[in-house]
């Protein structure tokens, strides 16, 4: 680890190591071939190890998304509405202030977390999570420090009581940061240069959640079906339509195998956040459709099986439909692959079963196809238990 020292400004540094990204656990040719022809593969299929992406996966070593970890600490430092990301700008990284006229608000002690849409369950666990796994001990050293978030139209209460457990109270401590507004401190903490996706980054921020609570010690043993309906998603489409019938084979794969069916709306949930975490703590393998609901999953042990419906419109079959707006001749970042991204860096099985759309964005499960899934999961647990 290197610590950068000046006048006003000190860095703490640190690297990880390069890591690879596996694909997804396929069961058939179709799921292999609509996988293999998506924009997500063919942007990266470059970066496998002897081009060979099956056996060695998606290899990922660029210095500033993947490895390089920097922690700022800023003698009156200004916060201006920056992207705190791992392209923060270097000279905002510096900025000062030498009048309190030169800002809207003075704090002692102010920590930078305004990653968009933090606000929300979804985007605290792909964005802040990861960078409070190096910047935490702030919150304790600082106890009075101001937390800066992004505005948003509401503050979870998830997220809201995430940070509680972490000793910061919404009304002592959080700032929720208007775009125009120039925030001084006399100490600014900046871990916003954080990688944007790392394995360690996501499995320490999933201790650091299972450190929250008191989890009592049981192997996992839950099937968790997690239910998209009309009235829990915040975006329409992405309903299955023959939902009994896929809670019905759900429900017998769970008695053949001896495990414990959970049917979960998080939209029902009156439970505290540490509820949450150890429903998905003991989750031996979670099924849904993309959406954000799916986060859940990181709460969940690694080896748990991740099943995901991937919903696609049948004229644009390279991309999910989430990011269906996108040319598909252009490689762009989309979010239809984040759980997919997720349960690999938490060193969890990640299964897939694409499926096209109706004209309401809709799915009909293929049960057929389903049923093979499901069939070649519990296959490959009979083998890994039999070695």
């Amino acid at each position: 680890m290197l610590h950068y020292s000046y006048s006003k400004f000190k860095q703490i540094s640190s690297a990880f190591e390069p890591f690879t990204i596996g694909l997804p656990n396929f069961f058939d040719n179709e799921t292999r071939n609509w996988f293999l022809n998506t924009t997500h593969y063919r942007q990266y299929s470059q970066q496998c190890l002897h081009r060979n992406c099956e056996t060695n996966g998606f290899f990922h070593n660029d210095s500033k998304e993947h490895l390089n970890i920097h922690l700022a600490l800023v003698e009156n430092g200004v916060y201006y509405n920056d992207a705190c990301g791992y392209n923060y700008d270097e000279t905002a990284l510096r900025r000062i202030f030498t009048s309190k006229n030169h800002v809207s608000v003075v704090y002692d002690q102010a920590i930078i977390y305004t990653v968009p849409d933090g606000w929300s369950f979804q985007h605290f666990l792909d964005g802040i999570g990861p960078k409070l796994t190096h910047s935490r001990h702030y919150l304790d050293q600082y106890p009075n420090a101001k937390v800066l978030l992004l505005k948003g139209i509401q503050f979870d209460r998830s997220v809201k009581e995430i940070w509680n457990l972490l000793g910061v109270n919404e009304s002592h401590r959080i700032i929720h940061y208007n775009r125009p507004m120039k925030v001084g401190a006399h100490l600014l903490i900046n871990p916003c240069r954080t990688p944007g996706i790392h394995p360690r980054l996501w499995q320490n921020a999933r201790a650091m959640y299972w450190s929250l609570v008191n989890l009592p010690k049981s192997k996992p043993n839950l099937l968790i079906y997690v239910q998209r309906t009309a009235n829990n998603a915040k975006n329409h489409g992405r309903l299955i339509l023959n939902d009994n019938s896929v809670i019905e084979l759900l429900r017998r794969y769970a008695i053949k195998h001896s495990l414990t069916y959970v049917q979960y709306d998080h939209s029902k949930q009156d439970d505290h956040i540490g509820k949450q975490i150890e429903l998905f703590s003991n989750a031996r393998l979670i099924f849904g459709i993309h959406g954000g609901a799916l986060s859940n999953i990181n709460f969940a042990p690694s080896g748990t099986t991740i099943i995901e419906i991937m919903p696609y419109k049948s004229n644009k079959s390279s991309l999910p439909i989430v990011c269906s707006m996108f040319d598909p001749n252009q490689f762009r970042p989309c979010v239809g692959y984040s759980y997919y991204i997720q349960s690999q860096l938490l060193n969890q099985s990640y299964w897939i079963l694409p499926n096209t759309v109706d004209e309401q964005d809709n799915v009909n499960v293929d049960m057929n196809r389903l049923e093979q899934l499901f069939n070649s999961v519990f296959k490959s647990y009979c083998t890994k238990t039999s070695k």
